[in-house]
């Protein structure tokens, strides 16, 4: 069975209507964290719309495929009304137990995870626990999540639109 999704997990109270505004759609909230899916695409038209080339300050060896654009800083502020967001992006792609995971925390600009941090790691930098019997991972419900919704598919277009 195949997990490849790439998310914008943010922490804090969201606005969905603002989320929405901006093209986030939770497929999941546990507490204080909802999960957005995103892709490379997805960012890629957010930034050159904003005109924002900023990069997130990612690790070194990430997929080239892995939405690593400032904006989406700017985007979880957005759903949060506040300046500095606590927010992940995180990535999978697993088919048949083989593959990797990918993710990065951050407070605002701060990077909060170290180089090679695993989802469970960002996912507890941003306060989710686990359990004596759950991982982060488990926690939130992200094993549920296993792939990209069909709306993201659009940003593909759109970037050819705009060049991108």
């Amino acid at each position: 069975m195949s997990h490849s999704v790439h998310a914008l997990v943010v922490a804090g109270p969201v606005d969905s209507g603002r989320a929405r505004s901006v093209g986030l759609r939770a497929v999941l909230t546990h507490g204080d964290i909802t999960v957005f899916p995103i892709d490379h695409y997805f960012s890629a038209y957010w930034a050159a719309k904003r005109g924002n080339n900023a990069l997130l300050d990612l690790p070194d060896g990430l997929t080239g495929l892995f939405p690593n654009e400032a904006v989406l800083r700017d985007l979880a502020g957005e759903a949060t009304g506040t300046e500095r967001p606590r927010f992940a992006i995180v990535g999978t792609d697993y088919f048949a137990g083989v593959g990797g995971q990918w993710a990065a925390a951050f407070d605002g600009e701060e990077r909060l995870t170290p180089d090679e941090a695993s989802i469970n790691q960002a996912l507890a930098a941003l306060g989710v626990r686990a359990t004596a019997s759950q991982d982060e991972f488990d926690v939130i419900g992200l094993g549920g999540f296993r792939s990209s919704p069909d709306h993201l598919d659009a940003y593909v277009g759109l970037c050819d639109e705009l060049g991108v």
